[in-house]
């Protein structure tokens, strides 16, 4: 093998097992960071829930994720439904209701619970309970809702009630005229209203993370014993060349 065929494989084979490399690194922190996450969770989750009041809302999303206690009333006109959800392997809707919290202006998401679609009008909104007065719900305090990959930018809010893929704290307030605190509140008690709140584990998915970091570290193995097998047997093709010109 010439030194410009050598170099060339070498070069190819630097790359690609550089690329292969660094998908394996992202999927083992991919799956480092759900277990990370999960353990957060777990431990928030495991304390007492702390009764939040109007003076705590803006310190909330740094303590996050934290299991917490609510009284207000919600505001079920401004109700927003987010889409292409999956519960129990059913896909639906998970339902975003802001909660007006006595003595502040200031409103919290609260995601409700999971309801089945129409499997013949996606865009039909089921019946849902809707509580009235004063309630008391606990959850879990989450930094943001959790998100779907969303193609294109979000187009802008219109009025609410609405159907969303993801939920945006600034893209509500625009549509509602109602501001909200920088968390939301993923409920975990029965609230009387049919809604499921099985809510699936951050950690969900850690193995599948894991078998792809694996196989693109064997990828990575493959294409260096590849490039050493091509230079070691255009070497040896050399050397014979070499030694029948003399």
């Amino acid at each position: 093998m010439k030194s410009a065929q050598a170099l060339v494989v070498l070069v190819a084979a630097a790359a690609g097992i550089a690329a292969t490399v660094s998908l394996g690194n992202w999927q083992t922190r991919r799956a480092e960071q759900k277990l990370a996450l999960q353990a957060q969770r777990d431990a928030a989750e495991r304390a007492a829930p702390i009764e939040v009041s109007a003076r705590d809302l803006a310190d909330l999303p740094r303590r996050a994720p934290l299991r917490v206690k609510l009284r207000g009333r919600f505001a079920h006109e401004q109700t927003v439904w987010l889409d292409n959800r999956m519960m129990d392997g059913r896909a639906g809707f998970v339902v975003v209701t802001p909660l007006r919290v006595e003595g502040t202006e200031t409103a919290i998401l609260v995601m409700r619970g999971f309801v089945a679609r129409d499997p013949a009008d996606r865009q039909r909104l089921p019946a849902i309970g809707e509580p009235q007065g004063e309630v008391v719900l606990e959850g879990l305090a989450l930094a943001e809702a959790p998100r779907l990959l969303e193609l294109g930018a979000a187009p802008p809010p219109g009025p609410l009630p609405a159907i969303w893929q993801n939920l945006d704290y600034a893209a509500f307030e625009q549509a509602s005229g109602r501001r909200v605190a920088r968390i939301v509140v993923q409920q975990t008690s029965d609230g009387g209203d049919g809604l499921a709140r099985r809510w699936p584990r951050p950690s969900a998915g850690v193995e599948k993370h894991r078998g792809y970091a694996f196989q693109w570290y064997a990828l990575a193995v493959l294409l260096t014993v590849l490039a050493a097998v091509v230079l070691f047997r255009g070497r040896t093709r050399a050397k014979k060349a070499t030694s029948w010109t003399r």
